[in-house]
């Protein structure tokens, strides 16, 4: 081999290492920043409550459910390394007659797989839970699995629904008691479509609510006057790092029998991890229909548009309004959260709202993608249902702004690239 030959590759090989260095300064700083600096975000003052940490271990939990039933609370959350699929994540189900007496009476696992998302529902004078497999790294679910029991105490068999193959169930509701239904997502999400069941192991197809790109995470409640809302969580593009700026959330109304769906884009949020939850407002005389999910404060057409893995997360309140012509989300407030966050429970009970949710440290404020690295926390969120509704009555602007910090480190990690390409490309100049 020639000099001449052993100079380009020399020269080529050089090139790539000073790529790498500095690709890693620019993220290094990227990193570093997004790891120490402060959280910001915003509770609304007329929210009367308290908020602690209800499961530490050091690990990335997440995903979790509430739900009260004969005299028991019941919680459960997905024990994981990190956000990514892995074989070693399981669901710890926890039981007792308090939130601060809770044991845990079980770990779900599939041996060889991820599983996640899991969700309570009581059926025929049965509590169920339905939960998500996942196989790789990608969190992507291809089915739903399931247990039950009759005293909360012996459980079947964990099974794959069946004739669910390839359906994704998020959390069931009735309201009749006799015919339960559940908003499921197809597994490349595609489709959104409505099903029911009467025994909560055999299921109906009964109508189709949505189709597209990004189609997933779906809640349903129903209005006072039987009409069905349906909360979807849509990227409509193919999801990318960098998010999308048409995403959002899909609020879909059927008349019953639910067969026929009107469907808007809300962009305010794209409502990930989402969980519906009704209260009755004495002093409107009617009900109002409140969201807790997943809230982006930071959004641009650029590295931060709808669901960016580089932009800040929160879990937050909302509120739907207007659901008698241009349906809408209304934000309320965020709870204390930052990073990797949302999935949460709700349970109403004695004047009061407990949701449970998962966050990383909510004294820093990481972007997503090193949040879904970082270990996080299951928070309990006490708060009476009178100061709620002032909340709702009082909501916050959402403070939604441009990611300006992470542009300035880029900024200059892009202006010291040039100087070092420049001083470089001149030193070779003059030989």
């Amino acid at each position: 081999m020639n000099k001449s030959i052993l100079a380009k590759i020399k020269h080529l090989l050089q090139g790539l290492l000073l790529g790498i260095i500095l690709f890693g300064i620019l993220a290094g700083s990227l990193f570093l920043w997004w790891a120490v600096r402060p959280s910001n975000y915003q509770v609304n003052s007329h929210l009367v409550y308290t908020n602690e940490v209800y499961v530490t271990n050091g690990r990335h939990n997440a995903n979790t459910d509430l739900i009260f039933w004969n005299g028991y609370y019941y919680f459960i959350y997905a024990n994981q390394p990190g956000n990514q699929g892995s074989t070693t994540t399981f669901l710890s189900v926890n039981r007792g007659n308090g939130l601060h007496n809770m044991t845990e009476i079980m770990q779900l696992r599939v041996p060889g797989e991820d599983i996640r998302d899991p969700k309570f529902a009581v059926i025929k004078n049965q509590i169920f839970i339905y939960y998500l497999k996942n196989s790789g790294f990608i969190a992507v679910p291809y089915g739903t699995a399931y247990l039950n029991s009759s005293d909360g105490v012996t459980w079947s068999t964990p099974a794959d629904l069946p004739g669910m193959a390839g359906w994704c169930l998020w959390r069931p509701r009735t309201i009749d008691n006799v015919t339960w239904y559940c908003s499921v997502y197809k597994n490349d999400q595609t489709d959104c479509s409505l099903f029911s069941t009467a025994d909560g192991v055999t299921w109906t197809f009964v109508s189709k609510i949505a189709s597209g790109i990004g189609i997933s995470e779906d809640e349903l409640t129903f209005l006072s006057d039987g009409r069905m809302l349906v909360s979807i969580r849509n990227e409509r593009n193919p999801a990318t790092a960098i998010g999308d700026v048409n995403a959002g959330t899909l609020i879909a109304i059927a008349n019953p029998p639910y067969t026929s769906w009107n469907v808007t884009l809300e962009k305010l949020t794209k409502l990930d991890g989402p969980c519906l939850f009704n209260i009755y407002d004495t002093s409107k005389g009617a009900m109002r229909y409140f969201a807790v999910g997943r809230f982006q404060p930071e959004v641009d057409n650029m590295l931060t548009a709808m669901g960016s893995v580089f932009a800040k997360k929160r879990t937050s309140l909302f509120e739907f309004i207007n659901l008698d012509s241009t349906p809408a989300l209304q934000y309320i407030s965020d709870l204390p959260s930052s990073g990797d966050s949302t999935y949460e429970g709700v349970v109403i009970e004695g004047g009061r709202v407990y949701i449970t949710y998962y966050t990383n440290d909510i004294t820093k404020d990481p972007a997503w993608l090193l949040g879904m690295l970082l270990p996080s926390d299951i928070m309990l969120t006490n708060m009476s249902v009178a100061s709620l509704l002032d909340a709702a009555d009082h909501p916050l602007a959402p403070n939604i702004v441009l990611p300006w910090d992470n542009y300035i480190i880029v900024a200059s990690n892009a202006a010291f690239i040039i100087i070092v390409i420049f001083l470089i490309a001149r030193k070779h100049s003059r030989k």
